[in-house]
């Protein structure tokens, strides 16, 4: 190939370059829209429902991610104790 690029100007050698990266561009195009077609297959998913439980739960995973180990073990204790709702509680009060 390096041999046949030799013999052509360089106008027309930066012409075939662009050609091939259309050809490229385009060849992509398809593929990425016939992988999202085969992911879906039609049928739309649903979502679960976000219940009263999975956002407590968001909550004290949120507030318990960022506080150090020695107060995580108190919140925690909290939790066992007395429910999510006091160790939220307790949980933003220590990282206020």
């Amino acid at each position: 190939m390096a041999k046949k690029l030799r013999n052509l100007s360089s106008a027309h050698v930066i012409s075939e370059i662009e050609t091939g990266l259309k050809r490229l561009s385009s060849g992509l195009r398809l593929l990425v829209r016939e992988v999202h077609r085969d992911g879906t297959n039609g049928v739309s998913r649903r979502r679960r429902p976000v219940t009263q439980a999975l956002r407590l739960q968001g909550r004290y995973m949120g507030l318990i991610r960022t506080l150090p180990a020695k107060e995580k073990g108190r919140v925690k204790a909290i939790r066992a104790k007395k429910g999510v709702h006091e160790a939220i509680r307790a949980a933003r009060e220590l990282k206020a």
